[in-house]
């Protein structure tokens, strides 16, 4: 498995705690002139991926976004489970996600659009979980798979 890349970046105080994972949805408007900006949106973050975080710093400040400030943290992309082709559905394998469903009223939606997942992009299947037989939909030939995004 390839090596998890630790980033260093800032989030409110209720998130910074080992175990806790968001979606970096990218600047506010309150953070054009805030001290901190640059390494609260670290370069390395992508918007619309999901983070987990890693380890906490003692590092606290100010924040006009998140009630009750903010905490330097590292945190690394997290590992996503998802529902895919069984053709792609082979560990270590990398792939490039397409959802298999769009129909957002679909009850198995969450599992063909998991928050963190983009269309297109490259993921690595680190296990397969198992068939995925509960489509609603009646779909068959997927997998339920845990992936996470390919290093760049």
């Amino acid at each position: 498995m390839d090596k998890e890349e630790k980033i260093v970046t800032i989030v409110g105080s209720v998130l910074a705690h080992e175990g806790a994972e968001f979606v970096y949805a990218g600047k506010a408007p309150e953070c054009e002139s805030c001290k901190v900006a640059k390494v609260c949106h670290n370069a390395k973050l992508r918007e619309g991926k999901r983070y987990r975080v890693v380890s906490v710093r003692k590092t606290k400040h100010d924040c006009a976004v998140h009630e009750g400030g903010a905490k330097a943290v590292e945190v690394a992309e997290t590992i996503i489970t998802a529902v895919i082709p069984t053709s792609q559905a082979t560990r270590r394998t990398r792939i490039t996600y397409t959802p298999v469903c769009d129909d957002v009223f679909c009850k198995g939606y969450a599992f063909c659009h998991p928050d963190g997942l983009t269309d297109k992009g490259r993921y690595v299947v680190l296990e397969v979980l198992g068939p995925y037989s509960e489509c609603p939909k009646g779909t068959k030939n997927l997998k339920l798979v845990e992936m996470r995004p390919v290093p760049t």
